[in-house]
C-alpha cells in the first residue's frame, strides 16, 4: 500500500504540444539501483535533432517492463520496486528505443524512515523551515525549525519532544497537529501545505508511525546529481523534466526528486512545478535552482520558440564584445535595432563616460565631421578628459562608503583624491584591491586605510570586502548556511577570519584620524561550532599561520589571482551596468548560482580582456564604447518584435534611463555657462566632482544623490518623483541660470548672434544636436507670441532641461 501511494503522487498531465521527430533516443540513468520497498527512479528520456536540440519524451514515450515480478513502470516514466532481481526497462518513442538495466534489492528488509535525509528534505520542501516561516530565528507560534534543516538534532528535539508532544501522536498519526495544520484541517498561518498524496507528507506520516527515531546509520550527502545538465530545448518541446539522484558517503544512490526544492531564476521566462517539471513561457534562459539538504546547485536551461522566417539582421561587429552579444541574439532569435545617430552617440558616450555634456564648438565639430573613424577619435579623446577620473572616482566613492560620519570631512576628502588619482594614472585595478586590503598606517596620508574606519569590524569587512569585490552577498551566511547558494557559515567566518588581527588607534580627543595597524594575535569564532574559525575564502586558506602574518596579504592574493573567476567578472559586469544600464548579471552585486549571467560567454570574454589589458579600466571602457552593442539606437522597432524574448536582457537596443543627480545639474551648469554652487565648495566645482555624498544641496537631494552608507548601487532611485518636477520647474537657482548677465545665452546676444543662431547654440549646447525646422518654427512662434527674444529663448531653455530627451539617456 506504501507502494502504491507513493507512485499516485508522481504522475502529471502529459502536455498537449507537438514534439519533433527524434533522431535519436537515449533514457537516463542507464542503471537503476532500487533498494528498499520506498525506493523509486523518475526516467528522463531525450530525443536529438540533427540540430543539436533537445526534446523531454520523458512523459510522452511509452514503457515495458521485462519482468514485472522485479519493477514496474509508470506512464509518467517512474520505475517502482516489486521484488527482488533484475529486469529491463525498455523505453519506446515512434521506432525509436532505449534501455534501462534494473536491479531491486532488499525489498524484504525494514526500510524505516530516515530523519535527516528523508524528513529534513520534506520539511524543506513543504516550505515548513524556510525564513518566513518555522525556520526564522523567532520560529511561528512557539514553533521554531532550523533554517533549511541545517540544524537536525534541533529539529528533532523540536518536533519528537518539545511542547510535550503535541506536536506527533504516535498512537494515532493522522491527528498529529505537524499534519493537521498543514493538511488544513486545523487553522494555520501558512495555509495548506500538503495534500495526503504528496510524497512529503507520507515521508512525515510514517515517520510518526514509526516511533519519532533519528537516523540509525547517520549517511552524509556527498553530492547531487541532476539530470539533465544544461539543455538546449527544441522548439517544439518546451517542457522538461529535472531529476535529482542523491549520492550518499556509503555508496548508496536515491531519487530525491520528490524531496527537492526546485525553483526558477526567472518566472516569467519558466517556471518550475514540486516535481521538478519546467515549462517555459517565452524565449529565453533560465537557471533552475535544485536544492536538497545543504547541498544546493543549478543547472542552465535553453529554449527558442523558433520562427522558421526569421533572419538575423545586426549592425555591424566591431569587436568581441559584439560577436558575443549578436551571437546571443541570433541563438535566440532577438534582432538588435540599428546603430542611434551622430547626435544620440554623441550625447550618450560624454554623459555615460565621463558625465558631462559636450559644448556646442564640440558638438558642432563632430556633428560636421565626416571621418568615417570619428567616432573612435571621440572615444579616445573623452577619456582622456579630466572629468573621466572625477566622474568614475563618484562611482567607487559611492560603493565604497564614504562619508564624513565614518570617516570626518577631512577623511572623505583623502579618500576622493586617492580614487580620482587612481583613475587619472589608469592604475591597475588588482593593485588598487590589494592595496586596499592590505592597508596600514594614518588614515588621511594612507587613505586606502579608510576601508578598514568604515568596515569596523571582521564581519563588516567581510561583507564589504565580498560586495566590492566579489559581487557576492554573503550577509545571509552570518546566520546560518545561506538558504541559497553553496555559502556556509565556515565560509562567512573564514572570510571574516582575514581581518581579525585588524586594529586601529587614535591621537586622542579633537582629532579626526586614526591608524590601522595589526596586531600579533586575532581570531574570529563561528558560533555554529563554538570553536575559532581558520581564515579561509570558502574553503582556501594558508596552511599555517604565525603571530607576524598579515593574513589580509593572503586574501588580497586569493582575491587578484587570475584563476579567481569572480573578482574580474564582478568588476567588468559593474563597468558594464554603468555603461549601459544594466548588468550581464543583474544586480551587479549578486553573483550566484540562481542569478546566473545573460551571456556567460560575454562576461567571460570581458573579463578576459579586463586581465589581458593589466585589470586597466579605460581599455575596458573604450572597447565597450567603441561596440555597436553600446552604440545601439534605445528606439523600439524590429528587435523588440522579432522575438518574445526578453529583449532589454540581452541588450538588443540601448535601454532609456533617467541620468542621475549629478549629471543633470551639471548638464545644466555646463549648457548654460552658469556655475552651480555647492555649500562649502569654491564656485566652479562641479556635482561629479564632490568628494562626499551628503552635501548639504536640495536639487542633489531631491534627485537622490546617496549618502553613501550602503554598499550598493540601489541607493540611487531612478523612477521620476514629484520633487524632482518641482525644482526642475521652480528652482530659483535653476531658474537664475537662464537669467544670469554671465550666461551663454548672455554673451551670445552681445556677440550680436541672431535670434536663429542662438536657438541653434540652445539645442547644441542642452541637447548636442541642431534643431529641426519645426522645433525652429516653434521657437520663432513663441518669440513672435511673447515678444521679446531673449524671454522667449529663456523659456526655450527652460523647456529643453524639463523635457524627456534632456532628462533621460537614450
Amino acid at each position: 500500500m506504501l507502494v502504491t501511494a507513493w507512485a499516485g503522487a508522481v504522475e502529471e498531465s502529459v502536455p498537449s504540444v507537438q514534439v519533433p521527430t527524434s533522431q535519436t533516443l537515449t533514457a537516463e540513468p542507464q542503471e537503476v539501483d532500487l533498494v528498499g520497498q520506498r525506493a523509486k527512479q523518475y526516467l528522463l528520456v531525450t530525443g536529438r535533432q540533427d540540430d543539436g536540440t533537445e526534446a523531454d519524451f520523458s512523459r510522452l514515450a511509452e514503457y515495458a517492463s521485462a519482468d514485472s515480478s522485479v519493477a514496474t513502470v509508470t506512464s509518467a516514466g517512474v520505475v517502482l520496486p516489486r521484488g527482488n532481481g533484475v529486469t529491463t526497462i525498455t523505453v519506446r518513442y515512434g521506432e525509436l528505443t532505449a534501455d534501462v538495466a534494473v536491479r531491486v534489492r532488499h525489498l524484504d528488509r525494514s526500510d524505516p524512515i530516515d530523519f535527516r535525509t528523508e524528513v529534513i528534505g520534506a520539511l524543506s520542501r513543504g516550505g515548513c523551515n524556510q525564513g518566513a516561516c518555522h525556520g526564522s530565528p523567532q520560529g511561528k507560534n512557539g514553533f521554531r525549525l532550523s533554517l533549511r534543516g541545517f540544524d537536525p538534532d534541533l529539529d528533532l528535539k523540536t518536533l519528537a519532544r518539545e511542547a510535550l508532544g503535541r506536536r506527533t501522536n504516535v498512537s494515532f498519526p493522522d491527528q498529529s497537529l505537524m499534519l493537521q495544520k498543514p493538511l488544513g484541517r486545523v487553522s494555520h498561518e501558512g495555509g495548506v501545505r500538503f495534500k495526503k498524496s504528496d510524497s512529503e507528507y507520507q515521508v512525515l506520516r510514517h515517520w510518526i508511525a514509526e516511533g519519532l527515531r533519528d537516523s540509525v546509520e547517520r549517511r552524509v550527502l556527498d553530492r547531487l546529481e541532476i539530470l539533465p545538465g544544461g539543455r538546449y530545448l527544441h522548439s517544439a518541446s518546451p517542457e522538461q523534466r529535472v531529476v535529482t539522484r542523491a549520492h550518499f558517503d556509503d555508496g548508496s544512490v536515491r531519487d530525491v526528486t520528490e524531496l527537492t526544492v526546485f525553483s526558477s531564476s526567472d518566472e516569467e521566462t519558466a517556471t518550475v512545478s514540486e516535481n521538478g517539471l519546467v515549462r517555459f513561457l517565452r524565449t529565453g534562459e533560465v537557471a533552475i535552482l535544485v536544492r536538497y539538504l545543504h547541498v544546493i546547485t543549478s543547472i542552465r536551461l535553453s529554449y527558442v520558440r523558433t520562427d522558421p522566417s526569421f533572419v538575423f539582421v545586426a549592425p555591424p561587429e566591431r569587436n568581441f564584445i559584439d560577436r558575443h552579444v549578436f551571437a546571443k541574439q541570433k541563438e535566440l532569435q532577438i534582432r538588435p535595432v540599428p546603430l542611434a545617430s551622430d547626435e544620440v552617440f554623441l550625447r550618450r558616450v560624454y554623459l555615460d563616460a565621463i558625465g558631462t555634456l559636450p559644448s556646442a564648438s564640440e558638438a558642432r565639430e563632430f556633428l560636421d565631421s565626416d571621418d568615417p573613424d570619428r567616432r573612435a577619435k571621440l572615444v579616445d579623446r573623452i577619456l582622456e578628459r579630466r572629468e573621466f577620473a572625477y566622474f568614475w572616482a563618484m562611482k567607487w566613492a559611492d560603493v565604497m562608503r564614504g562619508n564624513r560620519i565614518t570617516i570626518t570631512k577631512r577623511g572623505v576628502n583623502s579618500l576622493h583624491r586617492y580614487l580620482v588619482k587612481q583613475f587619472t594614472d589608469d592604475r591597475p585595478f588588482d593593485r588598487f584591491a590589494h592595496e586596499v586590503l592590505t592597508s596600514t598606517g594614518n588614515t588621511l596620508h594612507r587613505p586606502a586605510a579608510n576601508f578598514y574606519r568604515i568596515a569596523r569590524e571582521p564581519n563588516a569587512a567581510a561583507e564589504s570586502m565580498s560586495q566590492l569585490f566579489l559581487g557576492v552577498r554573503i550577509q545571509c551566511a552570518q546566520c546560518h548556511n545561506h538558504p541559497y547558494e553553496p555559502i556556509t557559515q565556515a565560509d562567512y567566518y573564514g572570510l571574516s577570519a582575514f581581518f581579525s588581527r585588524v586594529r586601529r588607534k587614535s591621537y586622542g580627543f579633537g582629532r579626526d584620524d586614526e591608524v590601522i595597524y595589526l596586531a600579533t594575535e586575532g581570531e574570529v569564532q563561528n558560533p555554529a561550532t563554538g570553536q575559532p574559525q581558520p581564515p579561509a575564502a570558502f574553503g582556501v586558506g594558508p596552511e599555517k599561520v604565525g603571530p607576524k602574518d598579515d593574513l589580509r596579504a593572503y586574501l588580497a592574493e586569493w582575491l587578484t589571482s587570475a584563476k579567481n573567476r569572480y573578482f574580474a567578472r564582478s568588476t567588468v559586469n559593474r563597468v558594464w551596468s554603468h555603461l549601459l544600464g544594466r548588468g550581464i548579471v543583474e544586480p551587479v552585486d549578486d553573483f550566484r548560482e540562481s542569478n546566473p549571467p545573460s551571456n556567460p560567454e560575454l562576461l567571460d570574454a570581458l573579463a578576459a580582456e579586463f586581465v589581458r589589458e593589466g585589470y586597466r579600466f579605460k581599455s575596458l571602457i573604450r572597447a565597450i564604447l567603441n561596440s555597436s552593442t553600446y552604440q545601439l539606437s534605445a528606439e523600439p522597432g524590429v528587435g523588440a518584435a522579432a522575438s518574445d524574448a526578453d529583449a532589454e536582457k540581452y541588450f538588443s537596443r540601448a535601454l532609456v534611463r533617467r541620468y542621475n543627480a549629478e549629471q543633470i545639474i551639471d548638464a545644466i551648469a555646463v549648457a548654460t555657462g552658469v556655475p552651480e554652487r555647492f555649500p562649502g565648495y569654491p564656485l566652479g566645482v562641479r556635482a561629479i566632482e564632490l568628494p562626499e555624498g551628503d552635501v548639504n544641496h536640495h536639487f542633489l537631494k531631491a534627485f537622490s544623490r546617496p549618502m553613501r552608507d550602503v554598499a550598493c548601487d540601489c541607493a540611487r532611485e531612478t523612477e521620476p518623483s514629484l520633487k524632482e518636477v518641482v525644482h526642475l520647474l521652480n528652482n530659483p537657482e535653476i531658474l537664475d541660470k537662464f537669467t544670469a548677465p554671465k550666461s551663454r545665452l548672455s554673451r551670445w546676444r552681445k556677440k550680436g548672434k541672431s535670434f536663429d543662431d542662438t536657438v541653434e547654440l540652445i539645442y547644441l549646447s542642452f541637447l548636442a544636436r541642431r534643431p529641426a525646422d519645426s522645433e525652429l518654427q516653434i521657437a520663432r512662434q513663441h518669440a513672435s507670441e511673447v515678444g521679446d527674444e531673449v524671454d522667449a529663448l529663456r523659456d526655450l531653455q527652460h523647456a529643453i532641461i524639463n523635457a524627456n530627451e534632456f532628462l533621460l539617456r537614450h
